[in-house]
């Protein structure tokens, strides 16, 4: 077994979406490289790419829950290829809807210190953000990083070996990005909502802009699908982006919106922190947690879900009382800065807890 004295920075393989810039797994990568750590990644989509293209592979992953066997074998075999070639000391899941119980095994047997980080819920009511391979997996890991606190008693009772790890932010480029004045028009609004389209958001902000009139603007994926006449058509400006134009959408405007997962049980997300390291003005789902981190009213703002006019009667305040909003917009960022939620904050704790598994 490889241990820290060997190498005082330990090869690092990630199983993600790890080349795609801005994305979480791309977080994780470029945070240990800016640590020292020489990295390697496997892509979800190896193997898998042709699947996802496929249009009866996905019907038939929608239906059962499952990706046709012979591929994800395929695929499999390809990461334990790269762990057998690449010797990591540390193999990173993300998620691992794929990765089997006896690849898990598989890759402890070669030296690896084996962990799962999964960014959704272990067992969400969305059925494409879980898996049964996935969930017979979970004893075979040295560890469990749930990002969400409700799933740490759930999977104790699978693999003791669990903790909270919350989500976190990479500061090169969740940054206050200055917008060139040709782009304004482009970038800034009064009101913005950077995520995927859903039907609880879709609901409230349908509301939102109907009773409240501003510049709105909304950034992501599936909100083409929106009725013609939806109010929300003339909101959206584009798909979804990441670095410097997430960065110029949540700090462009006068309010950010932080919309949670019902069906992943979220009481908080990435864009709690995501949104003030931009610059923005988070005016989030009122929980316990995102409380603990920003205090209301005095570093971000929160609203009921359930009432829709709570949101208007918020958004409406907010436009109307610049000197306030923007007071809050400063604290939130100086709140974020003072706390530990960097990528790198997050790998330390995960290094640490490596370096005293024995």
């Amino acid at each position: 077994m490889h241990t820290l004295m060997q190498n005082p920075k330990p090869k690092v393989l990630l199983y993600g979406e790890g080349t795609r810039a801005g994305s979480g797994a791309w977080c994780y990568v470029e945070s240990l490289r800016d640590m020292g750590h020489e990295v390697e990644v496997y892509s979800e989509r190896m193997a898998l790419g042709q699947l996802r293209k496929s249009f009866l592979a996905r019907i038939g992953r929608k239906l059962s829950g499952i990706t046709w066997e012979p591929r994800r074998k395929e695929h499999v075999g390809g990461l334990l290829s790269q762990v057998e070639r690449f010797r990591p000391e540390i193999v990173i899941i993300l998620k691992g809807l794929h990765i089997d119980r006896e690849a898990v095994q598989a890759m402890r047997k070669l030296g690896s210190w084996v962990v799962n980080i999964n960014h959704d819920d272990f067992f969400s009511q969305n059925r494409n953000n879980r898996s049964s391979i996935q969930r017979k997996a979970i004893p075979a890991y040295d560890r469990i990083f749930a990002t969400r606190e409700v799933n740490v008693a759930e999977v104790r009772l699978l693999n003791p070996n669990v903790e909270f790890f919350p989500f976190a932010y990479y500061p090169k480029i969740h940054k206050v990005v200055p917008i060139p004045i040709a782009q304004r028009k482009e970038w800034e609004s009064d009101v913005v909502f950077v995520g995927t389209w859903e039907r609880a958001r879709a609901g409230l902000l349908d509301q939102l802009i109907s009773k409240v009139p501003a510049r709105y603007a909304i950034f992501g994926s599936q909100w083409e699908t929106t009725k013609l006449n939806s109010p929300l058509r003339k909101a959206f400006r584009g798909g979804e982006v990441a670095l410097e134009q997430m960065a110029m959408a949540l700090g462009g405007a006068k309010i950010a919106l932080g919309f949670l997962r019902k069906e992943n049980r979220d009481d908080y997300t990435q864009r709690t922190f995501e949104i003030p390291a931009c610059g923005g003005m988070l005016l989030g789902e009122r929980t316990s947690r995102q409380q603990s981190w920003f205090k209301e009213g005095i570093e971000a703002e929160y609203f009921d879900p359930e009432s829709p006019q709570q949101l208007c009667d918020k958004v409406r305040s907010l436009l109307e009382e610049s000197g306030k909003r923007e007071q809050i917009r400063e604290a939130g960022r100086r709140a974020l800065l003072r706390q530990k939620h960097t990528y790198c904050d997050r790998l330390e704790h995960l290094l640490a807890v490596f370096a005293e598994r024995r």
